[in-house]
């Protein structure tokens, strides 16, 4: 379980000793940032107020705007809604099917001339096909950010998530790996990002461009100093616990287990899995109040539908005329989001069953797994 103790308070107190709150040059923030860059072995790391607001500055410096594209992948919306900030267009890549993440085949065949950056999704612990997007995002000059919320010690052939796009962007929220109460860490390997996010994207008298203030605060600082401590004891921990859920379905030829994408390691987030109870002659809503009865804290079909079917993409954002971003008078194009966009997100999403690793005790894990276990032998008894 997570630490927070004398650790904590005495980065705290170096904080308050230095009677610099705010961000300060050289003081705990950039400690922090050095600190992490050398967790996740990469050049740069800058933080920041959350990882929200990292993925809408990533959109901001990768080149895409006002009626052009970035491609996202349908499972969370937080890509999609960092390119809206900018008034560029999400376009979605459809998932693969065992591993829940980006086919870079999809995103291949979502490429065109307005498309400038592409947001990559690590989700719940694990990376997507790093290697193969990366390649095709050299091959048509895409900028790559990975969207790093669910993989603090996540790798790709021994490389760490978010060291492989051109930006990395992790979260320190409060349901994450680690926690400083919100915030987050923008990572890359390019000195001219970096620069540009350093020099250019920090808040001042008459800037050059509009900028945003996305800095994080020193009191923030120390508790990421102090949390990236004990980060590896808490991945540890959530592994553990993924593993009782991943051991409690082996044998059920109906919930299919989530594959592990090649070359990756998979870290404690949220254990998933995909019904196909349905294929084998079973109901679905009985095997739900099973669940429910044994008590064990399973979700069903997660966020319900994939992104681009809610409201906030298909009727309008903040504008109300035009609706902005597939109607503005600027993307004369015929995308729209519809279903049968993304015909594997649309089959995986309710048959998803999901529950958090994070902060769940090792001993209520087990049982809750164990529980599962019971679920699966019920069901199958009828």
């Amino acid at each position: 379980m997570r630490v927070f103790g004398d650790l904590e308070m005495g980065y705290f107190q170096e904080v308050l000793d230095s009677r610099q709150l705010g961000w300060a040059e050289g003081g705990m923030v950039t400690r922090f940032e050095r600190a992490f860059a050398h967790k996740v072995n990469c050049d740069y790391a800058i933080a920041r107020n959350s990882a929200m607001s990292a993925l809408a500055e990533a959109v901001s410096i990768s080149g895409a705007g006002t009626a052009l594209e970035v491609i996202c992948d349908p499972m969370v919306q937080f890509g999609a809604i960092a390119t809206i900030y900018f008034n560029a267009v999400p376009r979605f890549a459809d998932v693969n099917y065992d591993t829940y993440l980006m086919d870079p085949e999809s995103l291949r065949a979502n490429i065109t001339e307005r498309t400038r950056a592409v947001i990559v999704t690590n989700l719940w612990g694990m990376c997507a096909n790093l290697g193969e997007i990366r390649r095709i995002c050299d091959e048509h000059n895409l900028f790559m950010i990975e969207d790093c919320a669910h993989s603090i010690g996540a790798t790709y052939y021994d490389k760490h998530s978010g060291t492989i796009g051109d930006v990395g962007c992790f979260s320190f929220q409060q349901g994450k790996h680690m926690t400083t109460g919100d915030g987050g860490m923008m990572t890359t390997n390019r000195e001219d990002i970096y620069s540009k996010l350093f020099d250019e994207w920090a808040f001042g008298e008459s800037p050059s461009f509009m900028t945003l203030n996305f800095r994080m605060n020193e009191v923030t600082g120390a508790v990421g100093m102090a949390q990236l401590q004990h980060v590896d004891d808490y991945i540890a921990e959530y592994t553990e616990n993924l593993r009782h859920f991943t051991e409690a379905i082996v044998g059920c030829p109906w919930l299919r287990p989530r594959q592990v994408t090649e070359g990756a390691n998979h870290v404690g987030y949220q254990f998933a899995c995909t019904w196909e109870g349905d294929k084998h002659g079973l109901d679905f809503g009985q095997f739900q109040q099973v669940v429910r009865d044994q008590g064990v804290g399973l979700r069903f079909g997660f966020i319900g539908k994939p992104a681009y079917l809610f409201d906030l993409f298909r009727v309008s954002t903040a504008y109300n005329e035009p609706a902005c971003p597939v109607r503005c008078p600027l993307y004369t194009s015929d995308y729209r989001y519809r279903e049968g966009l993304c015909p594997v997100a649309e089959e995986l999403m309710p048959r998803l069953l999901t529950t958090g690793m994070i902060e769940l005790p090792p001993d209520e894990a087990k049982r809750r797994a164990e529980k599962l276990h019971n679920a699966i032998t019920i069901t199958a008894r009828g």
